[in-house]
């Protein structure tokens, strides 16, 4: 073979070469193309679901980071339907109202609507943010009863906070925009299981978003009853003790009428001396016997909120009789008015009592002429 045959022979293989391998290049870019778009598309509708929401839920509820949590909740869709069923439970055992003042409450929470929906999301971000229920500041429309309702007394009966996550059971699409998922909750009080069932829509950004609590009403009545329960046997188991040491409360509190009353309007510095040194020993100790009573008491688990306030209730009890004790017998203006301040939290603290005991609805009721 000559040379130039030889060299047109070498040239044509390299020619071949160099087609096979810019055509194996190519093959190759086309793969890698199609993967690289197959795995963005696979990146996208995964980002973009139902299960990817509750998975960064669960991390975000994890990492307290409130921004996460209100990007996948909507908050505002979320609430007011919630809203609307504990405000008609509210009722469910009433047998005092007419219908025309049940008409009329109806009208006043929806008229306070906003203000609780906001409140709620304010409480719901401490509560990420610290753990802790949070009560409202002096300034907040929202503290005690400034708005015509005992927003915490409310809150407690929502169960919103004694909601513990376990998992998420299943999801199912209902249709190309919205998703019903199953999740499998406790009562952290009764340790009651429960499956909760939350609808998920995609919005205008194509996230998939919370929006719906759809069978609240069922987690409400089932949880209420179970604390009913409990309430009913812890009234029962405590009643002799209660009665006791509400006679003792009543034969001090006469004493001590007829004590002062003797005194007259000016006591004398002896006679305040008199008085305090019965608060401090005969009435501080006997009200400081029944909170040790209470405070070792075992709970029935789903009675825990009434006697809390149980305690609460004898806790302002006793201050105000300290603060009382100390501003008569040093004739303190500013310490009478500290135990007139605590004595009236006492008043309302044991007003919720009697309300929780017989299954009121007074506590969010304005008034009605």
């Amino acid at each position: 073979m000559n040379d130039d045959k030889w060299q047109r022979t070498v040239a044509k293989r390299r020619k071949q070469r160099r087609a096979q391998n810019l055509l194996a290049c190519f093959i190759i870019f086309f793969i890698l193309l199609i993967l690289s778009c197959a795995g963005g598309y696979y990146y996208y509708q995964r980002t973009h679901s139902p299960e990817y929401t509750l998975e960064e839920l669960q991390t975000a509820f994890e990492h307290r980071d409130i921004n996460t949590i209100h990007k996948y909740v909507d908050f505002k869709t979320l609430l007011p339907p919630n809203y609307k069923i504990l405000t008609n439970d509210i009722f469910t055992n009433d047998k005092i109202y007419t219908e025309k003042e049940h008409s009329i409450y109806q009208t006043f929470y929806a008229l306070i609507e906003p203000i609780i929906v906001d409140g709620t999301i304010q409480s719901i971000d401490k509560y990420i943010q610290t753990g802790n229920w949070q009560r409202f500041n002096y300034d907040s429309m929202l503290k005690g009863r400034q708005l015509g309702i005992d927003y915490t007394e409310l809150i407690n009966r929502s169960l919103l906070f004694n909601i513990n996550f376990k998992e998420v059971k299943s999801i199912e699409m209902t249709d190309d925009t919205s998703a019903i998922a199953t999740i499998l909750v406790a009562d952290k009080y009764t340790d009651t299981d429960f499956n909760l069932k939350l609808k998920l829509t995609k919005n205008d950004d194509n996230i998939w978003q919370v929006v719906e609590v759809t069978n609240y009403q069922d987690y409400l009545t089932l949880i209420s009853n179970l604390y009913r329960q409990d309430i009913n046997t812890y009234l029962t188991n405590t009643k002799a003790d209660l009665d006791r040491n509400n006679a003792q409360f009543k034969q001090l509190q006469t004493e001590f009428t007829v004590l002062a009353e003797n005194f007259k309007t000016n006591p004398t510095s002896s006679q305040r001396a008199l008085l305090k040194s019965f608060i401090d020993n005969k009435i501080v100790p006997t009200y400081q016997d029944w909170y040790n009573y209470l405070q070792s008491y075992q709970i029935p688990t789903g009675a825990r909120h009434l006697h809390e306030l149980r305690m609460e209730s004898t806790t302002y009890t006793i201050q105000a009789w300290k603060a009382y004790a100390i501003g008569i017998q040093d004739n303190k203006p500013k310490d009478l008015a500290k135990a007139e301040r605590l004595n009236r939290k006492a008043l309302e603290t044991e007003q919720k009592v009697t309300d929780t005991i017989n299954n009121m609805p007074a506590l969010f009721m304005p008034t009605v002429d």
